[in-house]
């Protein structure tokens, strides 16, 4: 087996916001509001604080087994015959949501930028590139997510910025016409959309200071959270909640208005989407390692897990292609959400529960085997 290769908390930390912020945050804003209307902008930061909670349990639980994966853990708390299809589920969603990602990218990719290249070929191209850096190990990952996040995540953010005085204050009333439940009921199910905080799962015995995944976590949540914020608050507040639902990629919409007198860009928004395209690589190279790891070296013990990203591309490249419309891409793959809100809540709440009465203490005590960087 591969000697295991190391992280520092911040890396896990651009890891973490390198590997959430992808394209389909271009179209949340349309998602929530078909659902809620006007209090779109009400339920990311509700839903901020739900998915808080979420990320704690999932770390801490992980941080209890500093030395072990979801597969080693889970067959300490439940024993093997349910740690089995529990890991074989949990590989099997980061490859369904790899294939979901690589699919509104490449969409987005044919709508915008390369209209007469085949659908094929621009997925085909994503994920051989994804592979490629998947099958080079976490370190390099890491290290590309530290470049990548720096690079475009200011630059994205400058170009809301431009269209802020295009925001109408009157788009945001009235406040709760429906009342609060709807709201706190979306939020609550939009815990499944921190899908990408479930690689935790695996990642605490890669760090170097295990006691530190839940800094890393929540400090990379929030900075996501603040971006999706900010894009979906911005999308409201330029094109109003009725017009959001009627728009295909709000955040490409948007950013057309920065397109104003004094820019020496012809297409600025053609800039943002080839920058959040470059976000949605390190999601989709991220979800394949992920899922090799846990499988080749975990589960089978594999001596290198890694050329294993490799013989998934055909699975994830025929998932991918299995909705015959962009229409059909969101209905085809809503099994992902019941299935992120089982891996990101009802299972690690569960698990937790059991390994509290089961170990307890043992937080306590392996945590002090693994003191945090001095300062």
């Amino acid at each position: 087996m591969l000697t295991r290769e190391k992280i520092g908390t911040d890396e896990a930390f651009f890891l973490t916001v390198a590997a959430m912020i992808e394209v389909g945050t271009l179209m949340g804003a349309r998602d929530i509001a078909e659902k809620v209307g006007v209090d779109t902008w009400l339920v990311s930061p509700l839903e901020t604080l739900f998915s808080l909670a979420a990320v704690y349990i999932l770390t801490h639980l992980a941080m209890k087994f500093p030395e072990e994966d979801f597969f080693g853990f889970s067959r300490k708390i439940v024993g093997r015959w349910l740690a089995w299809p529990l890991s074989l589920g949990l590989a099997f969603y980061w490859l369904a949501l790899a294939a979901h990602v690589a699919r509104i990218t490449t969409d987005v990719v044919k709508n915008s930028l390369l209209a007469r290249t085949p659908a094929e070929v621009v997925l085909a191209s994503l994920l051989l590139a994804a592979a490629y850096l998947a099958a080079k190990g976490l370190e390099p990952l890491a290290r590309a997510c530290i470049i990548i996040t720096i690079v475009t995540l200011p630059l994205l953010m400058l170009l809301f910025v431009l269209v802020l005085p295009h925001l109408r204050l009157d788009n945001f009333l009235p406040i709760m016409p429906r009342g609060p439940w709807p709201v706190l009921q979306l939020a609550f199910w939009r815990i499944s959309n921190a899908e990408e905080m479930s690689l935790f799962l695996i990642l605490v015995p890669f760090m170097q200071q295990p006691n530190e995944a839940w800094r890393a976590a929540g400090k990379g949540y929030l900075l996501i959270m603040a971006v999706v914020i900010t894009v979906l608050t911005t999308c409201q507040g330029v094109l109003g909640a009725e017009t959001l639902k009627r728009t295909v990629i709000p955040g490409l919409t948007v950013t057309q208005l920065a397109e104003f007198a004094g820019t020496f860009i012809e297409r600025i928004s053609l800039l943002f989407i080839s920058l959040w395209i470059l976000l949605a690589f390190p999601t989709v190279t991220a979800l394949l390692w992920a899922g090799a790891y846990l499988a080749g070296s975990s589960m089978f013990k594999l001596k290198d897990y890694r050329p294993l990203v490799f013989f998934y591309l055909p699975f994830v490249f025929f998932l991918a292609r299995l909705p015959k419309s962009n229409l059909e891409v969101k209905s085809f793959f809503y099994f992902l959400q019941p299935l992120g809100f089982a891996y990101l809540w009802v299972i690690p709440v569960f698990l937790y529960i059991i390994a509290v009465i089961r170990f307890p203490g043992r937080l306590k005590e392996k945590a002090g085997k693994f003191p945090g960087r001095k300062r």
